[in-house]
């Protein structure tokens, strides 16, 4: 499920692309993820190409995701599937502050069927259902946050996930104070993934156009081995499987 990130911003380097893949928070036109507002506007860069090649040089854009000093509900994925019957696990450890409560509501209804102090709670859909389970996570001064995360519940065969990527490396540029620049590279000819997800320590923090190979992640808190991981999407916003590799601690 992975650890969350102590700090956490990505460089993109490639042109269209949009922050945060995960399950949709709360609030109207919200993307599938926690909104996150940048701590400071990235330099103006030079207007991206329209389409990239494969020897061509890639447009670099620095953005930062900035802190969040309150609460934030997280899962590690943006779609849960399974048969009547079948038990899910959700599992929200990647949450982030001093979360004292997390309340669940199965069915997406507005009322909140079960209240935890823990972060992961298994349950069992006995009927079809097509919907969404909301968490609202809460912390002792009554700061709150509300994610949404889809919920396929059918007989019916689900969709043929896209294969993962091959040979996903990661390397360090820069290394300052145990903070990394890393660049993470990878190889595909799936012609259904129609963009590319990168995940640091199982959560998705970025979206990649689909003609990239290569994106560059900036400050990577290394105190301890970082999960770099890499997954297709389709137009439908179909999630892939994952592949990826491990970047030692820095020393």
């Amino acid at each position: 499920m992975g650890r969350s990130m102590n700090r956490n911003a990505a460089v993109l380097a490639a042109s269209g692309l949009a922050l945060m893949l995960g399950a949709c928070a709360e609030g109207p036109g919200a993307l599938y993820g926690p909104e996150v507002t940048p701590a400071a506007t990235a330099s103006p860069q030079a207007s991206p190409p329209t389409g990239q090649g494969g020897d061509s040089p890639l447009q670099v854009t620095v953005i930062p995701l900035g802190k969040n000093n309150g609460v934030e509900a997280r899962f590690p994925i943006n779609g849960y599937y399974a048969a009547p019957g079948m038990e899910i696990t959700f599992d929200a450890s990647g949450s982030v502050g001093a979360i004292s409560k997390y309340e669940w509501d199965f069915d997406g209804d507005g009322t909140y069927d079960a209240t935890t102090t823990g972060p992961a709670y298994k349950h069992t859909y006995e009927d079809e259902f097509e919907g969404q389970l909301a968490l609202r996570v809460s912390n002792a001064i009554g700061s709150t946050h509300v994610l949404r995360v889809p919920v396929h519940v059918s007989t019916k065969p689900f969709h043929q996930q896209l294969a993962p990527p091959g040979n996903v490396q990661a390397e360090a540029l820069t290394t300052v104070n145990g903070i990394s620049t890393i660049k993470v590279t990878w190889e595909s000819d799936d012609p259904a993934a129609d963009s590319w997800a990168v995940a640091i320590n199982g959560m998705p923090v970025g979206r990649i156009e689909k003609t990239a190979r290569s994106v560059t992640v900036t400050d990577i808190q290394r105190d301890e081995d970082v999960s770099v991981e890499i997954f297709g999407l389709t137009a439908g916003m179909e999630v892939g499987r994952r592949a990826g590799t491990t970047l030692p601690a820095a020393k």
